[in-house]
This record gives C-alpha cells, structure tokens and sequence, in this order.
C-alpha cells in the first residue's frame, strides 16, 4: 500500500470518525481506495459491520452498542439517501434507551408501495402515509426517521411488555414525546395496524422517574409477576452528614407500616462515565458501601438484586417474597394509582 494511500485513507476514515458514521466511498472513489480497506480488514485494523461500511476497529471495539447503531444508520443514510428509519433504529437516533436485543437489525419505515424484502440486517415496515408519506417524516441528528410519536408506538406495539416499558419510560423522560401525546397519537390513527392494544396498555405504566432501561425492564417483569407497583427513586435523608439525600431505586410500603427498598446492581453503574460522575472505581464502591451503611440507620429493608435475575421469573418472585414485597391486590398493597412516601422520622431507628 502506498504511503498516499494510507495517509488518505486514514484521513477519510477520521472524517467519518467525526461526524459519527462508517466510512462509505463515493463510486468515483472505488478502486485503490476499496482495495486497500478490504486489505484493512483482512488484517483486523479495519471493521465492516455491513456491505459498504468501514470503521477503525479499536474504536468499534470501544463504542457502546447505541454509538454503533448510530455508526451503521449514519452510513446507511449516506449510502441510501431516502431511506426512512424506524421503530428501535429511529429511538436510538432520538436518543431514546433501547435494549441491544433490538438493535441486532437496522428498521426501515416505507409505504406499502415501495415495501421489499428483508435481510439479516435490514427490516422493513410499511408504516408510511401513502400518499403523504413526508408527513410521517423528520430529520434529527442529519438521520431521517419516523416522527416522534410514531417511531415509540411502532417500538412499543412490536416488542415485548419489559422492553417496551423500557423504550416507553425513556422517551419520556427524555422529552422526545409526552404520554398523552403518544397516547392521542395512537387513538387518532385510522389503519389496521397490529398492537394498538399493547402500546396503550405499556403507556399505561410509564414512569419517567425510572433512571434507565435497565431500571423499567426491571419494573416490568414486577408488574408481570403480580407484585404491587413501586415508588421510584425515593430520597432517602442522609443523617450522619447531611446534605445530600441517597435515592433507591425502588420503594414498596405495605398497610402494616412495613417499608422495603430494592436496588438494581449492575456493573454499568460502577464504570460507566454518566453514572460515576468522574469518579474512580474505587470511589465509587466506597461511596456505595457507606449509602449502604447509611441506610441501615432507617428500619426497612434493603433487597438488592442483579439485572439477570429478572429474566427468572421463579427466582425473581422467591427473592420478592423473601422481602415482603407485596402482591397486587393484597391486604398488605396501597392501590397502585395512590402513591405512598416512607415517614422517615418514625423509621429512624431509636427515634
């Protein structure tokens, strides 16, 4: 490979880098250009994550699986420049959590009209207005996809309760829709489209204090279980130095006074950037290890968990009984429209 080569190689391949896309080359640029980035990734330097798209492979092997969708759709969106993204590849591009089993294939939205085939990579949906299909159409982040509202029902109506709750709770929060305006969208709608049913009855059960899709598929697989709707994020009052409140991630008071916190661990919130705020990993399990101390100053119980479990139902529920968790519908269970907050004064202990 010659040294013009390489350098304009590595030149274009940076370019891409920046503007957050696979590198993809024009027909006039084909020949030395495509030879030497198949050369590339034969040797492992380069990564092709589909026909046409190259990315240097150290920093695919460091994107987190949202900056890699972004990568493929960016240069899919180069390469067809009309297509419309949809569904799960419209939230991620909307900046909506999205569970990586659904980001395994690229999601178009077409008319009936130009709908084709799909592929190991691409899935098509005719979603689009016929005879006004613009209309269902907006460019963010320089990636056409379905508007808003539409982009949330078609994720919600085509996936499962716990990941869509998941997709549901993040657009909210988010501000990329409104629960009503989701839910005014769907019931304005004149097609046949399938799951209208579902995603009303997942917007149902969206809560925007959830702090992340792994927080909601959690919620979600409680809600399917039977198990009484939690408080979310609950603030608990920091006695010994004051200031600052710790906040748990679930929150269950029976009618006999009985106050139980769940807590979602997982290792993103020890490593992942936005989650330690700057902080090193050993600041962070020594920051964890005194909430947890804290905590025990209160008369409650801590019920800690780990994401997987929630996929084992049988062992999810036993763990939930276990702690007192209560059942939808029980004697021990507020109803799940009335929303209770512990008394942390009584449950001080000694108090």
């Amino acid at each position: 490979m010659s040294r013009h080569v390489d350098r304009e190689l590595g030149a274009l391949l940076d370019g891409a880098m920046g503007r957050g896309s696979c590198l993809t080359l024009a027909e006039k640029d084909a020949g030395s250009l495509q030879r030497a980035l198949e050369r590339r990734v034969q040797s492992g330097t380069v990564f092709s994550p589909a026909r046409g798209l190259y990315v240097r492979a150290d920093a695919w092997a460091e994107m987190s699986q949202d900056a890699r969708t972004l990568f493929i759709v960016r240069g899919l969106q180069a390469l067809h420049p009309n297509w419309v993204f949809g569904g799960p590849t419209a939230a991620v591009a909307y900046g909506v959590d999205v569970s990586w089993s659904l980001q395994d294939r690229i999601h178009l939205a077409t008319t009936r009209a130009d709908h084709r085939g799909n592929s190991s990579l691409i899935c098509r949906h005719a979603v689009l207005d016929e005879e006004c299909p613009s209309k269902d159409i907006e460019v963010v982040g320089g990636v056409r996809v379905t508007v808003s509202e539409r982009t949330i029902y078609d994720c919600l109506r085509s996936t499962d309760f716990p990941r869509g709750l998941g997709v549901a709770d993040s657009a909210i929060r988010g501000g990329v829709v409104s629960q009503g305006g989701v839910t005014r969208y769907i019931e304005g709608l004149r097609d046949r489209s399938q799951g209208k049913a579902q995603a009303l009855g997942t917007l149902a059960w969206t809560d925007p204090r959830s702090e992340n899709g792994g927080e909601s598929i959690a919620r979600a697989h409680m809600l399917l279980l039977g198990y009484a709707r939690p408080e979310l994020q609950v603030e608990v009052p920091n006695l010994v130095e004051g200031g600052e409140s710790f906040r748990a991630d679930f929150c269950w008071i029976r009618r006999d006074g009985v106050v139980i916190l769940g807590e979602l661990d997982g290792t993103d919130k020890y490593v992942v950037e936005e989650m330690t705020h700057g902080r090193s990993l050993d600041e962070v399990l020594s920051d964890e290890k005194t909430r947890g101390s804290r905590i025990t100053l209160y008369d409650v119980s801590v019920m800690r968990f780990r994401f997987g479990l929630t996929t084992r139902p049988e062992r999810f529920a036993a763990l939930l009984d276990e702690y007192g968790v209560p059942k939808r519908g029980s004697a021990l269970a507020y109803p799940d429209n009335v929303h209770m907050l512990p008394d942390w004064g009584r449950l001080r202990r000694g108090a």
